[in-house]
């Protein structure tokens, strides 16, 4: 693989974002590739954000990309008759015709054609995927479900709930998104010890300021926490800090004051659920493998945008 970054006024105004051999990837083809919830907010996250959500998106198309050119390379060619099949029963799930897709599709910009390329490409992506990087052939062994097991506990006590502190600081006080980030990576620099944790929040929080941070309520899993503060507090140990977590509306800082656990969910309750997140993390093993020899006999460039 060939694979260099480079940045001209040319090149952003052109809106290149990469090139997978002879196929260009535009800055454009990128945005729209980008999950709804991000798309919404896209333009009050800080840079730093939106680029990760840029590279993610790029390296998906990269990865498409490759898997067309494999394969054509192996000579993979089903018959126009199929696709053609498939479109017409798609169109017809859905309840069009083919002239009021047209229609439709015209109002969106979008020729019947490309639509069709569309889906043509995403049969074949989901063709290659079943054939080089599906489940098929992933044993897990009960040796690696008990060590996994003995490693997660604490990922399957039932009704565990944390006392938490939070620095909560809401973008609309602060000045837009970004310069909020900026505070609460400053605040964040300075926590040392609980002490300093709770005289932060009683000067900086824009929440519960007056109790230090401190919430009234004990937390669970599936409660009234945002899904990301979730994920943040749940991998805290008894007296941890998180990291900044930003989302839409600011950012937060966590502080883990106590953990209540009760009963531990036996080998056998969890065993199911750990077979299968073990076959999903050998599954991406296997997909970041095969991705890694696809990308070592392409060219690929990309571009700053």
């Amino acid at each position: 693989m060939e694979l260099c970054s480079q940045q001209s006024s040319r090149e952003f105004n052109n809106g290149i974002a990469a090139i997978v051999n002879n196929k260009v990837i535009t800055a454009k083809t990128v945005l729209r590739e980008l999950p709804m919830e991000v798309s919404r907010v896209y333009s009050s996250l800080p840079i730093s954000e939106r680029e990760k959500y840029k590279q993610l998106a790029l390296r998906g198309l990269i990865r498409k990309e490759l898997m067309l050119n494999e394969y054509r390379e192996k000579n993979y060619n089903l018959p126009d008759s199929i696709f053609e099949q498939r479109i017409k029963e798609t169109i017809q799930r859905e309840g069009h015709t083919r002239s009021s897709l047209i229609k439709n599709l015209r109002s969106q910009g979008q020729t019947f054609d490309e639509y069709a390329n569309e889906y043509r490409e995403q049969m074949i992506h989901s063709i290659m995927r079943s054939e080089f990087i599906s489940t098929k052939g992933i044993v897990i062994s009960p040796r690696k479900i008990e060590e996994y097991y003995i490693a997660n506990k604490n990922q399957y006590r039932q009704d565990r709930e944390i006392k938490l502190r939070m620095i909560v600081l809401e973008n609309a006080k602060h000045g837009g998104a970004e310069s909020t980030r900026i505070l609460a990576d400053e605040i964040h620099a300075k926590l040392a010890d609980a002490e300093s944790f709770t005289q932060m929040a009683q000067i900086h929080s824009d929440r519960n300021n007056s109790s230090g941070g401190l919430r009234a309520q004990w937390d669970k899993k599936g409660g009234s926490l945002h899904p990301s503060l979730e994920k943040a507090a749940f991998t805290l140990g008894q007296g941890q800090v998180s990291s900044v977590v930003q989302i839409s509306n600011g950012c937060f800082i966590m502080r883990c004051e106590e953990i209540r656990q009760t009963k531990l969910k036996s080998l056998s309750e969890v065993r199911d659920e750990i077979e299968d997140n073990l076959i999903e993390q050998t599954r991406k093993e296997r997909a970041d493998k095969w991705f890694k020899k696809l990308e070592a006999k392409a060219h690929i460039q990309t571009f700053s945008f």
